[in-house]
């Protein structure tokens, strides 16, 4: 009877877990600061990836509680934007999260856009890939 119970408890808190609770975990551990280590581009019609860290070398962005974002590039150029995490659930019944941020000039301009995948995030790393109109950027991040 004990393992009945056991089993009733085991299934409650699995599915209790609900999306909305698995990307507020995820927005958790992503708020913070975080420095770009490395950084690849695939082209459309590429065979292999480019690495183009240097073009990124020195780059931080901090995620911030309310949703917006503070990207600074290593040459010090600043842009604002906001954030969300949002869940995919593709045919294997698995989800996917990806990541969507619009960053603005200092005149309040749109500059860029991520509508990327989070490939990983932990504690201490935030991997995306980014998808563009020529190719797959990837980014891999350290935290601050």
């Amino acid at each position: 009877m004990k393992f009945v119970y056991f089993l009733i408890l085991v299934f409650l808190l699995f599915a209790s877990c609900s999306i909305e609770d698995r990307i507020e975990r995820r927005e958790d551990r992503l708020m913070g600061s975080w420095q770009l280590e490395r950084a690849t581009y695939r082209g459309d019609d590429a065979l292999f990836t480019r690495n183009v860290t240097d073009d990124f070398r020195g780059d931080r962005i901090t995620f911030d509680p309310d949703y917006t974002a503070y990207y600074e590039t290593g040459t010090g150029r600043r842009f604002t934007g906001y954030w969300r995490i949002s869940a995919l659930r593709d045919r294997d019944d698995d989800l996917e999260f990806t990541i969507d941020a619009d960053f603005f000039d200092p005149f309040g301009n749109p500059d860029f856009r991520w509508l990327g995948t989070i490939d990983r995030l932990t504690e201490n790393n935030f991997n995306i890939r980014i998808y563009e109109r020529g190719g797959l950027l990837r980014l891999k991040w350290d935290r601050l």
